[in-house]
């Protein structure tokens, strides 16, 4: 059994206020040159951390933290220079996405410890559970003690080094890298081969280690990639999803106010019941962009923007399995987030309450968080949102399966309602695999989804300016057309299959019936 949602709550908010806490302490330290206790009275006496997580996110260059406790998921994560020390254990994802920081246990931690790291290293005293090491890119984790399964899993550089016996499946997977293993291997899966260390790697591994506990030995195993026996699978292609040509938009009866009246098009995101500033979109549509850099003027200065790189104060960045580990330099100026949780295995509500606190602690603790998930995966998506600290959900459309844009409305509303997302004020999304237009938003807001996502169609600053500009004003036409002021005004009754195939698919009433198709109701 779990811990009740109240005690999760309660450990996310202690977690909150100590990773405030020592930001604060961080910056302080760093001027003065200082190392950081944290788990100790001020007399010396041991007053442990219990339960917190995600604690000392991004930990830069020259910070030096020792801390004391048994600690939950996430910890030390996102690390670009810093030295983390725990003197406890902690739960999964230690460590991970570690790009230059020196991170350690001096007990036992969970699965996934180190994953995806770029660079620097992690050591962990007293064992590790499963998938330690999982899509490594660089840098050395060292392990003393035993480790579970698929230790290396996924990994395309890097050392791994086991003073321990290894579960099954090690190295599955692998596409470059070394796992060496002082202890019991088991055998090893296709794709993985035995080799041996040369004496001068590992005179020169044992040099970088500096610590004569953790020195491999001369006969230890040595895991490395077979190609002539790897197998590299190819995932099936994203189908495009189509468009809503077959949806079309019809006033309901609506009050029709004059058509001078002033439109509302705004989108707030983050509100949180007003306990925090919100973001403000001022059309629901948050435009897809590699780069923020240049968006400053016009309509644009004032439009956030989905970026990978250089974001504004209004941006929101979108993390995925390329540059996650690079969330701690991303976040610096940044807006928000947008969290691609299918770059993230077996993330549970646990995991991800870990995670949203360590990228809380580097966007800051009031900035919107948003999940981003594949359409076949939308259960999940809500369930985990219901389950956290998140301000909006976001379905990506297009997936092999070759579902239809129009199937996708009822999918979403159904799954959005059981897991009871507008009580919570958690917006919903979609994630277009084509551009945008004025009909589309009204369209994605009639079905309930406030945000759309899409790539734009021109790039420079003016013609991104005019594209907007166009958009806003064909989208106020539609609002005057609906009979209607706002967007929050538009609902399901403004929409209608024009043809056979949409009606059946989606779900809406025909053009001409009055009743609709069972899709939105149906359990």
């Amino acid at each position: 059994m779990g811990q009740p949602m109240a005690q999760m709550r309660e450990d996310v908010s202690r977690s909150l206020a100590l990773n405030k806490d020592l930001q604060r302490l961080v910056e302080r330290a760093l001027q003065l040159d200082q190392g950081m206790k944290v788990g100790w009275s001020r007399d010396g006496e041991p007053n442990p951390k219990q339960g917190e997580m995600g604690i000392a996110p991004g930990l830069p260059s020259g910070a030096r933290l020792r801390m004391l406790g048994a600690l939950k998921d996430c910890v030390g994560a996102f690390s670009t220079g810093g030295s983390f020390t725990l003197e406890g254990h902690a739960g999964d994802y230690f460590g991970a996405w570690n790009n230059g920081g020196h991170i350690s246990a001096e007990r036992g931690v969970g699965d996934f410890v180190a994953h995806s790291m770029s660079s620097g290293r992690v050591v962990i005293r007293d064992g590790a559970g499963n998938d330690a090491g999982s899509c490594m890119s660089g840098g050395i984790l060292v392990i003393r003690g035993d480790c579970g399964n698929r230790i290396g899993g996924g990994m395309s550089a890097g050392d791994i080094i086991i003073h321990g016996d290894v579960s099954h499946e090690p190295g599955v997977g692998m596409s470059g890298g070394r796992i060496i293993i002082n202890g019991r291997c088991p055998p090893i899966p296709n794709g993985v081969k035995m080799s041996t260390l040369s004496t001068a790697d590992c005179k020169k591994l044992n040099s970088e280690m500096a610590d004569p506990t953790l020195e491999i030995p001369a006969d230890a195993v040595c895991l490395v990639v077979d190609n002539n026996s790897m197998v590299n699978p190819v995932l099936p292609q994203r189908k495009n999803s189509g468009s809503w040509d077959g949806i079309a938009l019809v006033n309901s009866g609506g009050s029709n106010p004059p058509k001078h009246s002033e439109r509302d098009t705004m989108v707030l995101l983050g509100e949180r019941g007003g306990e925090c500033e919100a973001l403000g979109l001022p059309l629901p549509l948050l435009p897809m962009r590699e780069d923020g850099k240049g968006l400053n003027k016009g309509r644009v200065s004032k439009q956030p923007f989905l970026v990978r790189t250089n974001p504004r104060a209004i941006d929101l960045v979108l993390l995925d399995e390329q540059n996650l580990n690079q969330a701690a330099n991303l976040l610096k100026e940044a807006g928000g987030v947008v969290l691609d949780i299918s770059a993230i295995p077996s993330l549970n509500s646990a995991r991800l309450d870990g995670l949203i606190v360590s990228l809380k602690g580097l966007v800051g603790e009031d900035s919107p968080i948003v999940l981003l998930s594949d359409l076949d995966d939308v259960e999940r998506l809500h369930l985990l949102s219901a389950n956290s600290d998140v301000d909006a959900c976001i379905s990506r459309l297009g997936d092999p399966s070759g579902r239809t844009a129009a199937s996708a409305l009822p999918l979403i509303g159904r799954s959005a309602a059981a897991n009871s997302l507008a009580r919570d004020g958690i917006l919903l999304g979609l994630e277009l695999d084509w551009h945008a237009t004025a009909h589309d938003l009204a369209i994605a807001c009639s079905a309930g989804c406030k945000m759309v996502i899409c790539n734009i169609p021109v790039t420079g600053v003016t013609a991104i300016n005019q594209w907007l500009e166009e958009q806003a004003a064909n989208l106020e036409g539609w609002l005057i057309q609906l009979g209607i002021v706002s967007i929050d005004q538009l609902t399901r009754k403004h929409l209608r299959a024009i043809n056979n195939e949409t009606a059946a698919t989606s779900g809406l009433r025909l053009s001409g019936y009055g009743r609709p198709l069972p899709h939105w109701f149906a359990s």
